[in-house]
């Protein structure tokens, strides 16, 4: 059979004919070719397409690029990286902006009113009863004396879940704030490392192609910086004590679909962040504009190794090995903190937590007017905001970067990103100012 098999084959040839294709062949004969949607790619970290990205950027967006840029070009001028607390001897007690009694000061209220309603139906339907407590041997006593004894059982596991939740989210918003500080690092390593190594000449300054190449290595850095916070914070925020939402960085990344514009990168053109050809590189890449910022790594990573090998940066392999090592820091420092926020916490773990406090705050006034009488309805309201409040923060620590919202009191622990570029930003400037000249 194989004999005959192969005979046939070679009168086929011969005959200027082709084999027929066996069934197996005309299975894996399409070649594939994967490829990456620019506008169907999201990254785990950026949750469903919103709306809102589906259409062109407005005039209204055009008009707050601007603005943006302004924030994202600056030196100095920003505020502090977090809300900062001063240890003075009274200040705990007159803080007021920020904190969770500003946030939840109206939901302790509207618990109080609980205990306020069941107190004057208790007083209504017997007048005689004392003020301070329930006595155990009235009518109401055995029923409101067992829920109170249940309601100290979940007390305490509520206080054991909740405490540790809180220690849960802290955690994670400390690791998200120690990339961040990681990405700063590695951002100023590489300045470092190219202006300690950049071609001198005879008088101890720099050239000409070391000059411009540590100024364009510190540009692109920048650029780098900008484009990777802008596909990690993608929500408008709201400063404290104002209704004025300010627009979100995310516009830096606008692509307009119909036209294959990009009016972001026009105005970062604009104010010098990136030249003409590395801005039609990037509008010409097939790639999605959350996914700029690598490209920008590559420039970077593949200019110190050109500038290596044609002398403008001198030193051995060694200096070869930790330059382009401290490039791969660079990418896993950046990679990093979308991959915590993709995972920040189980939602099993944040529904028992919520389900357990509420249904802690829904029993407390019947769990207290036993023991407490009139002094339930400010008890309530104390365990309402501290528990609440608990529950809130925690929620304000899973999301470091102020995108999803996941606190409905509006409290939040965002890490500023106006700091964090304005701070990088000032870095950059350093090394190849620095470097211009040195004492030896």
């Amino acid at each position: 059979m194989k004999a005959s098999c192969l005979l046939a084959i070679a009168l086929i040839a011969a005959a200027g004919g082709s084999a027929p294709t066996t069934a197996a062949e005309s299975m894996f004969s399409p070649k594939l070719s994967p490829k990456l949607d620019p506008f169907a790619y999201r990254s785990s970290s950026q949750g469903e397409l919103m709306p809102k990205e589906l259409n062109p950027p407005t005039k209204a967006d055009y008009d707050e690029i601007d603005s943006v840029i302004d924030r994202a070009v600056r030196t100095h001028g920003y505020g502090p990286i977090i809300p900062q607390y001063y240890s003075h001897q009274k200040r705990p007690w007159q803080q007021w902006e920020g904190t969770i009694i500003e946030r939840l000061w109206r939901t302790a209220l509207c618990h109080m009113l609980v205990p306020t309603v069941l107190l004057s139906v208790a007083r209504w339907a017997d007048p005689s009863l004392p003020w301070w407590r329930l006595p155990k041997e009235h009518t109401f006593g055995q029923p409101f004396f067992a829920v109170s004894d249940g309601y100290n059982y979940l007390l305490t596991l509520t206080t054991f879940v909740t405490t540790f939740f809180v220690g849960h989210s802290h955690d994670f918003w400390r690791r998200s704030y120690k990339l961040t500080r990681s990405l700063q690092g590695r951002l100023n390593d590489i300045g470092l490392l190219c202006a300690s190594h950049a071609r001198r000449s005879d008088d101890g300054g720099l050239d000409a192609e070391a000059l411009e190449l540590l100024e364009s290595t510190a540009r692109n850095l920048r650029l780098l910086h900008v484009l990777f916070y802008a596909d990690i914070c993608y929500r408008k925020t709201v400063r404290a004590g104002s209704q004025t939402a300010i627009a979100s960085v995310r516009l830096l990344l606008s692509f307009d679909r119909v036209s294959r514009t990009a009016p972001g990168l026009d105005r970062l053109l604009e104010r010098g962040l990136l030249n003409r050809r590395e801005y039609d590189t990037l509008v010409g890449v097939a790639l999605p504009p959350s996914r700029w910022y690598l490209v920008v790594l590559g420039w970077v990573t593949s200019r110190l190794a050109a500038a290596r090998a044609q002398g403008v940066l001198t030193g051995g392999a060694g200096f070869e090995q930790v330059a382009l090592g401290k490039c791969c820091d660079l990418r896993a420092a950046c990679m990093s903190i979308p991959d915590e926020l993709a995972a920040r916490m189980p939602l099993a773990y944040v529904h028992f937590t919520h389900c357990l406090v509420d249904i802690l705050l829904l029993i407390a006034p019947f769990g207290l007017y036993p023991h407490l009488g009139v002094f339930a309805i400010p008890m309530t309201g104390v365990i309402s905001l501290f528990y609440r409040g608990l529950l809130e923060l925690s929620k304000s620590f899973l999301d470091p970067f102020g995108n999803r919202r996941v606190s409905y009191s509006g409290l939040s622990a965002d890490i500023s990103i106006d700091c964090l570029i304005g701070e990088s930003n000032a870095g950059s400037l350093v090394w190849p100012q620095g470097a211009r000249r040195l004492p030896f």
